[in-house]
């Protein structure tokens, strides 16, 4: 049976004894723990990399804050395959209680977006994070393992844009700029901010497309306020052109060897191969659609 100490002596020992087998026990059972927690998690990253080697193409969104979150909920609506990248435990919590396929670690790591598959799969990286240094790191580090894949990045300050570009953003956006500008230009328009927010809502009948102004069709050599977007109960948002002439015009913003121009004055004549995005109505989009195709084919050109 056991030995019970009848001395003071013998029971000081014996409780040295006892919490030193606690101790030692208690430590091995943390070891074994860590141990098995990060087998399962090396686990759940390989079982994330296998479901990426799945996909023929996919997204890496950089940063799972406000923008991430809302692009990675666009990208589910429009089935679109992605993964996330973040290095905060409660974004990459909230990831995986959307059911989204998550990584969490710094994606300005080489090893990182290597193995999220930057080679092998990837065809676009967006740099989403809050902090515009972190989003230099990453878009760097993306266009030196993949110089051929498409990198948009966020930058929320302005001296920053041109750093993005020069670290290999193919494109930058200002999400706080695009904002404000869109409250100036449109004061005073309810209808426009009505149609804005008709998208943000994800209004079915209100959609944003382009439309292009073909060789030969009616638009071409129009100016803004001859077209009429009004009476076709469109809103012009903006004009994606390359020709040089359109420089002349305010609001303009580089995207890679084209402008942005946006909310463009009346006078602006259309040119052969702009891109019109409009805002309105899927019907009234599709109808104006038709007719610049009919009046390029009538004129016998092609694009």
């Amino acid at each position: 049976g056991d030995i019970s100490p009848q001395t003071t002596g013998g029971r000081i020992v014996a409780m040295v004894l006892i919490l030193a087998g606690l101790g030692v026990l208690s430590f091995l059972v943390s070891i074994i723990v860590t141990a098995f927690n990060e087998e399962i998690e090396a686990l759940r990253e390989n079982s994330i990399y296998t479901e990426l080697n799945r996909f023929d193409h996919f997204i890496i969104i950089c940063g799972f804050g406000r923008v991430g979150q809302h692009i990675a909920r666009q990208l589910e609506k429009d089935k679109q395959n992605f993964v996330v990248i973040d290095p905060r435990e409660s974004y990459i919590l909230k990831a995986k209680r959307l059911g989204f396929l998550f990584i969490h670690a710094d994606a300005s790591k080489n090893d990182v977006m290597h193995n999220a598959g930057i080679n092998n799969g990837a065809t676009t990286v967006i740099c989403a994070t809050g902090d515009d240094v972190i989003n230099v790191y990453i878009t760097l580090t993306s266009r030196h393992l993949n110089p051929e894949i498409r990198i948009i990045s966020r930058a929320n300050n302005q001296d920053n844009v041109k750093k993005l570009y020069q670290a290999g953003a193919s494109n930058v956006i200002q999400p706080f700029e695009i904002a404000g500008m869109a409250v100036a230009e449109y004061i005073g328009q309810p209808v426009a901010f009505e149609a804005i927010l008709g998208i943000i809502r994800e209004e079915s009948h209100i959609i944003m497309e382009t439309l292009c102004v073909h060789p030969g069709s009616l638009i071409e050599g129009m100016n803004i306020a001859e077209v009429g977007f009004e009476q076709r109960k469109l809103m012009l948002m903006g004009i994606v052109s390359a020709n040089p002439v359109h420089q002349k015009h305010k609001n303009s913003y580089p995207i890679k060897n084209q402008h942005f121009y946006f909310n463009p004055a009346p006078h602006f004549v259309l040119r052969d191969g702009d891109l019109l995005v409009v805002i309105g109505r899927e019907y009234a989009i599709d109808y104006f659609r038709d007719q610049i195709e009919k009046s390029r084919l009538k004129n016998g050109r092609k694009q």
